[in-house]
């Protein structure tokens, strides 16, 4: 399916969902991308949660530029909004979010993790519960429908699908980032486009340089681009060539 009409289903579901439940939440959780929070945040979703408040989590913040995440920490709290910056693979990210719920939020805890897809949603719920009892993964929409997870300490836990606008689902930076899939003929520019993120001063082609260099080569010695394209998306991803943020505090898109 094609990525620009990218709208599963269970996604519609899901704010139906979000609706229905909101009077009976503490709180809404909702993951970021700490590269880039306010382009992967969805905006509906403040229509959708009532009086219920939202909690940043800005994930995956050891890819991010730090003193940008910084920033964008200070940027919220002036906006009113809290939020927290952590790794959700890392123990600091349970005591980090623990932190934050229990200092804006009154008991009962009952939290809804929401957010769009593949951002780590269900990696932070598996830190907060203390087992894996929710399924992860790096196939965005992997959580399929509504999940409750009760602890003996009295907090209640919700995980939900992602969720993603078609008209987001457009933007480069959603792609490189995994949220929405990459079309096969959309691989070379985000590519391209990842290059000059971190060589302002290459030339947009030098990435293919780089795959003849590392050996992605066609019979006959000609360079495979497709490969050597998805190996720099792979590179940026589990960030190899540094930490840095694809989005400033303030920035619309």
């Amino acid at each position: 399916m094609s990525g620009r009409g990218w709208y599963p289903g269970h996604m519609v579901a899901t704010q139906a969902t979000i609706r229905e439940l909101s009077p009976y939440l503490s709180a809404f959780i909702e993951v970021v991308d700490a590269r880039a929070p306010e382009l992967t945040r969805h905006r509906p979703l403040q229509k959708w949660v009532g009086r219920a408040p939202t909690l940043l989590a800005l994930n995956k913040s050891d890819l991010a530029d730090p003193k940008t995440t910084q920033a964008w920490i200070k940027w919220y709290r002036r906006q009113k909004i809290a939020a927290v910056a952590f790794n959700a693979q890392t123990q600091e990210a349970q005591r980090r979010l623990f932190q934050l719920v229990t200092e804006t939020v009154d008991p009962p805890y009952r939290l809804a993790v929401v957010g769009l897809p593949n951002l780590g949603k269900s990696t932070i719920l598996n830190r907060m519960v203390g087992k894996r009892r929710v399924a992860t993964g790096a196939k965005p929409g992997i959580t399929r429908g509504p999940q409750w997870i009760r602890l003996d300490n009295g907090w209640e836990w919700l995980d939900l699908p992602g969720v993603v606008t078609p008209s987001k689902s457009r933007d480069w930076r959603l792609k490189l980032l995994g949220v929405v899939p990459v079309e096969v003929d959309e691989a070379e520019d985000i590519a391209s486009r990842v290059w000059v993120l971190y060589h302002p001063a290459a030339k947009p082609e030098d990435w293919v340089r780089w795959g003849q260099v590392r050996g992605y080569l066609r019979h006959g010695g000609e360079v495979d681009r497709q490969r050597t394209a998805q190996a720099v998306l792979a590179e940026f991803r589990r960030g190899a060539w540094g930490p840095i943020s694809l989005q400033k505090p303030g920035e619309v898109s």
